[in-house]
């Protein structure tokens, strides 16, 4: 047994949010503990990073205002780069799944390897789902073999993989320590992830920053819409939004992001509220309804508030997530097409009467809650590199 009061402790990621903001928590866990926690990231996140507690390390050799396509087209190297010159003074590295280089680099550096999952645990069944369901986005690489073969060969060159494949790297070059952010019961193939080496601590809640914020006025129960990019583009999705809960004793919340102005939305009412964003977490206390895309960070801050779900899905995991979400009985899933104002309408009044549905969430919260989140994901850590 190797006990220290603290550990040197190496965080890794790529400038997506729904794969960083959970990790955000962990971070200010693990530094309030006492640890020592460097955490490598791009230049556009240092100040999320910062208010962690954590030092931020950028990029090597990167931009320092990149443009989101320099972003998505050279953090994985960059990533890379950095781990491997700082890498070797550190005792674990703890990378988000999407970094698919983490267990080989920490293998390559001698430090402990530490994988988190911002989105279902993943293994072959899982990764054949998404590349079915996710459409033509990043999961679609698992649909198509030679595709994927193609993109994976020179990869794993590159960057030492354990195997030839992205799959198999994936899906067969498992750390000791996995941890998921989701109860298990929200898992799909939950058996084939022993608990010996996969921990499903539930949302990523703890360790992060309260905000103020005030609901529209009014009685009726609070509807809180918010999606992913794609849709955020879409101002006719919006416009049917407020179409739908103009006038039907609803209050509601709309989160429409950069790219739909508010005042394309029209004339709207005191019951409904349009930001560009809004404090998810303080607007999910007080919700009865989510519309969502399927993000899995929205849809597990949902299960822990207990809070029903419409989910419009667009792609990658989004669709499995949805499909998840209907399986169990947490709410409805809508096609993006075929949504319309008397559709949304109809279907939000559905799962808001739902006793059914609010009795299976209440079961889904407990367990989130006791799940432990980012305090029993920090523990787990500290007990893993205790043994190192």
């Amino acid at each position: 047994m190797n006990e220290r009061d603290f550990y040197s402790i190496l965080m890794v990621n790529l400038p997506f949010s729904g794969h960083t903001n959970p990790t955000l928590g962990l971070a200010r866990v693990l530094t309030d503990m006492g640890h020592r926690v460097t955490y490598i990231h791009s230049p556009t996140w240092r100040e999320a990073v910062e208010d962690t507690g954590a030092h931020f390390v950028p990029y090597d050799d990167y931009p320092l205002c990149p443009s989101p396509f320099q972003d998505r087209m050279h953090c994985w190297s960059a990533a890379y780069r950095t781990v491997l010159r700082v890498g070797s003074d550190y005792d674990c590295l703890i990378y988000e799944m999407l970094f698919v280089s983490g267990k080989a680099l920490a293998d390559r550096l001698g430090i402990v390897p530490i994988r988190i999952f911002s989105t279902f645990a993943l293994n072959e069944h899982v990764l054949d789902d998404f590349g079915r369901s996710g459409g033509l986005y990043l999961t679609s690489i698992f649909r198509f073999p030679r595709l994927r073969s193609l993109i994976s060969a020179p990869l794993s060159r590159r960057y030492g993989w354990r195997f030839r494949e992205i799959e198999a790297e994936i899906a067969c070059n498992s750390p000791s320590l996995n941890i998921v952010y989701t109860p298990r019961s929200f898992q799909i193939y939950a058996k084939e992830f022993p608990s010996s080496r996969y921990a499903f601590v539930g949302a990523s809640i703890d360790g992060r920053c309260s905000e103020s914020f005030s609901p529209p006025g009014g009685s009726g129960p609070l509807i809180y819409i918010s999606l992913g990019t794609e849709l955020n583009k879409s101002e006719r999705f919006f416009r049917r939004c407020v179409e739908a809960f103009r006038s039907c004793g609803v209050r509601v919340v709309m989160a429409i992001g950069g790219s739909v102005r508010p005042e394309s939305l029209g004339s709207l009412p005191p019951t409904i509220m349009v930001r560009r964003r809004v404090p998810q977490l303080e607007v999910l206390a007080r919700a009865s309804l989510f519309i969502t895309h399927g993000g899995m960070n929205s849809v597990n801050e949902a299960l822990f508030y207990g809070v029903p779900m419409l989910v419009v899905p667009v792609g990658n995991d989004q669709p499995t997530v949805a499909r998840r979400v209907k399986e169990l009985g947490l709410g409805e899933v809508l096609e993006a097409d075929a949504v319309t104002a008397d559709v949304l309408r109809e279907a939000a009044m559905r799962v808001l009467s739902d006793r059914e549905c609010h009795t299976r969430l209440s079961e889904f919260r407990r367990e989130t809650c006791n799940a432990g989140g980012n305090a029993e994901a920090a523990k787990l850590i500290v007990e893993r590199l205790n043994r190192a």
